[in-house]
C-alpha cells in the first residue's frame, strides 16, 4: 500500500519552497516506512483499528502541517510516535468518561481482530486491554515496540524506575490473566 501526503508545491529558486517541498517527500517517505509500525502500536494501546488507524493518520497529518516549523527533520519519527501515544491516551480518556455517563449495552464484536496473527494475537490484545493504561503503555512500548527502558521513559513522560514497575506488574498481570484463558 503506498500513501502519498505530498502537495504539489511549485518551487522557485530563493523563495524557500524548494527546500519545503524537500521536507515533504521527506515526511512521504517517512510515511511510507513508519506507517504500519505506528498502527501496531496505536491498535495495541486502544484495542481499536479503525480508532488506531485515525490516530496515526492525525499524528502524520500535524507533522505535515507543522512541517514548516520543524528544526530537525531527523527528529519527525519521535515526535510521531509521541503524538500517537498522545492521541491514543486521548482517545482512551474519552472512552472512560463515555463509559462511565452511558448506559451499558451488551454487545459482542464477533468479527476476529485482523491485524495479526489469528486467535494468539486477539487473546494477547484483550489481555492487554485489562492492564492499567500506564503498566499497557510501558508494556507495549517497551516490548511490542521494543525501545529502550530509557526511551520508554522518556516517551511516557515517566522515570526508567516508574518503567521497570509498570512493566514487571504489567507482564506479571499478563501472565496470570493468559493462563485463565489457556
Amino acid at each position: 500500500m503506498t500513501v502519498s501526503i505530498a502537495l504539489p508545491v511549485t518551487a522557485r529558486p530563493g523563495d524557500g519552497l524548494a527546500a519545503m517541498d524537500e521536507l515533504t517527500t521527506k515526511l512521504t517517505e517517512l510515511y511510507q516506512d513508519n506507517y504500519r509500525q505506528l498502527l501496531r502500536i496505536a491498535v495495541l494501546l486502544v484495542d481499536d483499528r479503525a480508532a488506531a488507524e485515525d490516530i496515526v493518520q492525525d499524528a502524520f497529518v500535524r507533522v505535515y502541517d507543522s512541517r514548516a516549523r520543524l528544526r530537525d527533520p531527523d527528529k519527525a519519527l519521535a515526535f510521531l510516535r509521541q503524538a500517537v501515544l498522545n492521541r491514543a491516551r486521548s482517545v482512551l480518556r474519552r472512552r472512560k468518561v463515555a463509559k462511565r455517563y452511558q448506559p451499558r449495552i451488551a454487545t459482542e464484536d464477533s468479527r476476529p481482530d485482523d491485524t495479526g496473527r489469528g486467535l494468539d494475537r486477539a487473546v494477547l490484545a484483550d489481555a492487554l486491554t485489562q492492564l492499567p493504561r500506564r503498566q499497557r503503555e510501558a508494556v507495549v512500548l517497551r516490548y511490542y515496540a521494543d525501545f529502550s527502558e530509557a526511551r520508554t521513559a522518556e516517551l511516557m513522560g515517566v522515570s526508567q524506575g516508574a518503567v521497570k514497575s509498570y512493566c514487571s506488574r504489567g507482564v506479571a498481570r499478563l501472565s496470570d490473566l493468559l493462563r485463565e484463558r489457556v
